[in-house]
C-alpha cells in the first residue's frame, strides 16, 4: 500500500492558546496559527512536534539552498491530498532566511555575526493537530507510511491517540495566561534615528538617479527578556492576532511571528500571493482610527508603492505559471489588524505542471514587498545600506506538504529569540515621494505590537502616542 494521509475528527474543544502551550513543551514544536477572526485566509491552524527528520542548510553551504531542500523533500513519498483542508496537513514545516534568496542572484549578503541563523531549516512532521476556527473543531492528521518508509515511527493509531491526549490535557488545564514582562527592558537599535534617516535620503538619491523605483529599508532592534519563547509568542498572539502567525522552536533559537502577509499558497495547481504595501497605525480614538483608515485608502503614494510590487510579483509568478494565467484578482484592499491598517493586493496564477518546489522558491524569494523594484538592484542597495543580516525576518515561514501543496507567510512582524536576547526588525518601502521622518514613524508603528509583547517602550516617534499597540 502506498503512503497516504489519515484524518480523524476529535471530540475536543480545547482552547488553541492552551494547545499552543502544550505543543511548545515537546521536541521541536511547530505552530502555524490563523488567530485573526474571519477571512478566507484565517481558518485553519496547525500544531506539531516530535518530527521525523530535520534538514538544516547553513550559510556556508555550497550550491542553491532551494535545490538542497528539494533533494531532502524528494526522499519521502508524495501522498494524495485531503478533501479538507486543502491548505494544511502533514509535511515539512520550517523557515527560509531572507539571505537564501540572495544566492540565486549572486548578491553578497550583509556580513553575518556569530551564531547567525541558518539559510533554511525544515522538519518533517507525520502527525499534526488541525483546528478549524469556523467550527471550533479539532482534527488529527497522520501519515500511514508505506512499507519500508519511516518504519521506526509509532503506528497510526498511536500517533492519533498521542495528538488526542495533548488536546485533552490542554483542555483540562486552566489557562493561567502568559506572564507579564518583568524589569526594565530597553529596545536597542542597530541604527540611530539620524542614521536611519540618512539611509532613507541615500535611497531617495538612488531613485532620483534612475537606479531604482523602490527599496525596502529595514533595521534590527534588540531587547533582553526573562520571558520564555512560548510565553513571548502567546503574548504577541494575544496583542496582535494574525492570519499567518508562527512559532518554531529549536535547541539554538526560536522564531516568533505574527505576520499578516501571505507570501505563497499553492493548492490544486493555483498559486496565490498577497503583497502588503502601505501601513497606518490604529488609534484608541474611533474618529482618529477611521481617519487613519481613510487616509491609507486614498493615499496616492501608498497606492503607487503597492502597484510597483504587484507588477514585480506578477513577473515573478510569470516565470513559473502557464502563459496568460497570472492575474490580479484584488488590486488593493484595506485590511484591519489590531495595531495597524494595511493595504493589500492579491495576485494568482496557474502553475506550470513541470515546475518544481525549488523552481518556485528560486523565482519568488525573497518576496517583492520586502525588497523593492527592480528587485535585483533593490537587493544590492539593501546589502549596501543595512548593517545586520535579516535572517528569518523577511524570509518565509510555513509548510510544504507531502501532497505537493505549500503555504508560506512573509516573515514580517517576526522576532528571533536566543536565550534571553530577542532580535526584531522593522522597516518600509522607500519611493520617490517618501518623507524620511514619515518612514521612520511607519517603522515605529510596525514595531508597536512586538515592543508591547516585550514590555519595551518604543523609540521616540511622532505617532507612537496614538497607537492602539502603545496601550499597556
Amino acid at each position: 500500500m502506498l503512503s497516504h494521509l489519515v484524518i480523524e475528527k476529535l471530540a475536543c474543544r480545547a482552547d488553541p492558546l492552551a494547545v499552543a502551550g502544550a505543543f511548545a513543551h515537546r521536541q521541536s514544536p511547530a505552530l502555524l496559527e490563523s488567530s485573526l477572526p474571519g477571512g478566507e485566509y484565517s481558518r485553519w491552524s496547525l500544531y506539531a512536534a516530535d518530527p521525523v527528520r530535520t534538514v538544516t542548510i547553513e550559510h556556508d553551504a555550497t550550491g542553491c539552498p532551494f535545490d538542497a531542500l528539494a533533494e531532502a523533500f524528494a526522499q519521502y513519498p508524495q501522498v494524495a491530498p485531503l478533501s479538507i483542508p486543502r491548505s494544511l496537513g502533514c509535511g515539512w514545516i520550517g523557515h527560509l532566511a531572507y539571505e537564501a534568496g540572495l544566492a540565486t542572484e549572486r548578491i553578497l549578503p550583509v556580513p553575518h555575526a556569530e551564531n547567525a541563523q541558518p539559510l533554511a531549516r525544515f522538519s518533517l512532521y507525520d502527525a499534526v493537530a488541525l483546528h478549524d476556527a469556523r467550527s471550533n473543531e479539532w482534527y488529527a492528521v497522520v501519515v500511514d507510511w508505506e512499507a519500508g518508509v519511516c518504519e521506526d515511527r509509532p503506528p497510526v493509531r498511536e500517533r492519533i491517540a498521542g495528538i488526542e491526549k495533548i488536546l485533552n490535557d490542554a483542555a483540562a488545564q486552566p489557562d493561567i495566561g502568559s506572564p507579564l514582562p518583568t524589569g526594565s527592558t530597553v529596545l536597542d537599535s542597530s541604527l540611530s534615528r539620524a542614521e536611519y534617516l540618512h539611509r532613507v535620503k541615500k535611497i531617495l538619491n538612488y531613485i532620483a538617479a534612475g537606479d531604482v523605483y523602490q527599496v525596502n529599508l529595514t533595521q534590527r532592534f534588540r531587547a533582553q527578556t526573562m520571558l520564555s519563547p512560548i510565553d513571548l509568542y502567546r503574548r504577541l498572539r494575544q496583542i496582535s492576532p494574525s492570519s499567518h502567525g508562527a512559532f518554531l522552536s529549536y535547541d539554538d533559537f526560536s522564531i516568533i511571528s505574527s505576520s499578516p502577509e501571505l507570501f505563497l499558497r499553492s493548492t490544486d495547481g493555483t498559486i496565490v500571493t498577497r503583497p502588503i504595501k502601505g501601513t497606518r497605525p490604529r488609534s484608541c480614538d474611533p474618529i482618529l482610527d477611521e481617519n487613519f483608515r481613510a487616509n491609507l485608502a486614498s493615499a496616492e503614494k501608498d497606492g503607487a508603492e503597492l502597484a510597483m510590487i504587484v507588477d514585480l510579483v506578477r513577473n515573478d509568478l510569470g516565470r513559473i505559471c502557464d502563459y496568460g494565467t497570472v492575474r490580479v484578482t484584488e488590486p488593493a484592499s484595506i485590511e484591519k489588524h489590531p495595531t495597524v491598517y494595511h493595504r493589500v493586493a492579491t495576485v494568482e496564477g496557474q502553475l506550470d505542471r513541470s515546475v518544481s518546489i525549488a523552481e518556485i522558491l528560486r523565482a519568488t524569494c525573497p518576496g517583492g514587498s520586502v525588497t523593492g523594484a527592480p528587485k535585483i538592484r533593490a537587493m544590492q542597495i539593501i546589502s549596501e545600506l543595512e548593517t545586520t543580516p535579516r535572517g528569518p525576518y523577511c524570509g518565509a515561514i510555513g509548510w510544504v506538504g507531502l501532497d505537493g501543496s505549500l503555504s508560506l507567510n512573509l516573515a514580517i512582524r517576526t522576532m528571533i529569540q536566543r536565550g534571553s536576547t530577542v532580535d526584531l526588525h522593522a522597516g518600509g518601502g522607500i519611493v520617490a515621494d517618501s518623507v524620511p521622518q514619515d518612514e521612520y514613524d511607519e517603522m515605529m508603528t510596525k514595531l508597536s505590537a512586538m515592543a508591547q509583547a516585550l514590555g519595551c517602550a518604543l523609540p521616540a516617534s511622532t505617532t507612537a502616542n496614538n497607537l492602539v499597540g502603545a496601550r499597556s
